[in-house]
């Protein structure tokens, strides 16, 4: 799993205590719906200021790695389970901060990343899940 949300989902549904993450956990990073992503992409293509040019068509919200563990966690395993690390070796070159700027796309488009990390969770998990029971994940 190259992605980090559906990495921490099947980790905690296979049932992985301590869960494992890649470095300290206090990389930044703006986890963005597909479903929004999907309606920047349909805006680039429809509004005529987007002609000629480029976006960012992510959330503003910054999220560290740790923070979304403990959400995952929580999320599938309730909270009254604690949380626990272990801190594998982090990629070599692993961008510790990244925050797009989403103004040209709100100030050209109107378009904003609105839907938080709890709602896509709540429709990501239940996806990952069945992946995992039907053994595809």
């Amino acid at each position: 799993m190259s992605h980090v949300v559906p990495d921490l989902v099947q980790k905690v549904i296979k049932g992985q205590d301590p869960l494992h993450i890649l470095g300290n956990g206090n990389q930044i990073r703006h986890y963005t719906y597909g479903g929004d992503l999907a309606r920047g992409i349909v805006d680039t293509l429809e509004h005529p200021a987007a002609r000629n040019n480029d976006f960012n068509l992510s959330t503003a919200e910054s999220t560290t790695v740790a923070r979304l563990a403990e959400v995952i966690w929580r999320k599938i395993r309730g909270p009254e389970v604690p949380l626990s690390f272990v801190h594998d070796e982090p990629y070599e070159h692993d961008v510790q901060k990244r925050v797009p700027d989403t103004q040209k796309a709100r100030a050209l488009l109107g378009f904003e990343a609105g839907t938080s990390l709890e709602d896509m969770l709540d429709e990501v998990i239940p996806w990952i899940s069945k992946a995992v029971a039907d053994g595809t994940l």
